[in-house]
């Protein structure tokens, strides 16, 4: 019995490498953090956009440190704990199983970034994202994308920039099971034009309407944790204030340093994710179309780039997409299972491991390990 658990060890150890990469990165940074600014923002002076964590929370009347702290931290916690739920088939089945899934959700883009970055809205995001993974996994196509049409709704309102960053796996989802014929593509096409118009919609009415100063007086007698003004500011501003704010960020000849250094670093993770996809759109029999097409929507969050410098953030959120999709595959489609099962077989994915690892997460502009080095070689 001792021999057969020892010889298990390494199997359970994949299953839980995720959880321990999402564990070491968290810390709760809570002072002056972009993300839980959006706890204090709310429908109390009229319906905004990303408002709506804010009003699910607007009946506490006080935040402390430590309650905000704890109310992130369950966040973070309930969305690893869905990620095992939803993908328990595959962290909990035969190793080779294990062996893909876990070392994909302990890529730099996952676990670990969620757990640096937290904040809202990211956290809140991929909760949805992932009850929308479930729902394509567990219903009939046309029914997920019932589903998946209120979900993205309600995601957006949430933050509009869910649209590109992590709509594009939806879209995929949609456009592979429309290929395979399990659903009509009018359905598709309607759950795109219905969750299009909700973005326009609250793009067009979500406008803030008070000064930034007044939300942060509101903030002011809710808590004493210092709240950064720049994401209201970000919202009362025009497009053309955004964009030149963006440019001023991008002039910066340390930042376009960070950016290039550590886009050199994950390079080598893209090109795992598209072999990945590459091997198991050939075992569906897809086309080149087919790939082109899934390869541009996982992109697509990169197009946020026009509208802020979290760099990091949005090439995770590419990671993300992409991974979600090829689990989803693994568990609807046998054989898509079989080619990740293929690539788990010998010991690849344990180096792969190994250099995620070595990399850390990435945080919201770059990998936080890269960040590090550059504040050490500039101290120097």
């Amino acid at each position: 019995m001792q021999i057969a658990d020892a010889k298990r060890a390494p199997e359970r150890l994949l299953t839980w490498a995720p959880l321990l990469t999402g564990l070491a990165a968290s810390y709760g940074p809570i002072a002056y953090n972009y993300g839980i600014a959006l706890y204090f923002l709310s429908y109390a002076h009229g319906f905004v956009k990303r408002g709506l964590v804010g009003e699910l929370f607007l009946p506490f009347a006080h935040f402390s440190a430590g309650g905000l702290r704890t109310i992130q931290f369950a966040f973070t916690f309930a969305l690893f704990a869905a990620t095992y739920w939803v993908f328990r088939e595959l962290l909990f089945g035969s190793t080779q199983d294990r062996v893909f899934a876990g070392v994909l959700l302990a890529g730099p883009a996952i676990f670990s970034h969620i757990a640096i970055m937290f904040e809202q809205p990211d956290v809140t995001l991929l909760l949805l994202l992932l009850v929308i993974a479930a729902a394509f996994m567990r219903l009939n196509p046309t029914t997920a994308a019932f589903v998946s049409t209120l979900l993205s709704c309600v995601a957006l309102l949430a933050h509009e920039g869910y649209s590109l960053a992590l709509y594009p796996f939806v879209v995929a989802t949609l456009w592979i099971a429309c290929r395979q014929s399990r659903l009509a593509w009018w359905i598709a096409v309607l759950q795109v034009a219905l969750v299009t118009a909700a973005f326009l919609a609250i793009l067009h009415f979500g406008t803030l309407r008070v000064a930034p100063e007044v939300i942060l007086a509101d903030a002011a007698r809710r808590s004493d944790v210092p709240i950064q003004r720049q994401v209201f500011d970000v919202m009362h501003s025009t497009l053309a204030q955004q964009q030149q704010l963006v440019a001023h960020f991008y002039a910066g000849h340390d930042f376009r340093i960070l950016l290039a250094v550590s886009l050199a670093f994950t390079l080598p993770y893209a090109w795992l994710l598209l072999q990945l996809l590459r091997r198991v759109l050939r075992a569906l029999h897809a086309t080149t179309l087919d790939l082109v097409i899934l390869c541009a929507l996982f992109l697509t969050p990169l197009a946020l780039c026009a509208f802020g410098h979290d760099v990091g953030r949005w090439q995770s959120d590419c990671a993300i997409d992409a991974t979600f999709f090829l689990l989803v595959l693994a568990v609807t489609d046998q054989r898509a299972r079989a080619e990740l099962r293929a690539w788990a077989s010998d010991s690849t994915p344990l180096l792969w491991l190994a250099w995620f690892l070595l990399l850390g997460p990435i945080d919201a502009t770059s990998l936080r390990s890269v960040a590090h080095m550059s504040v050490l070689w500039a101290g120097n």
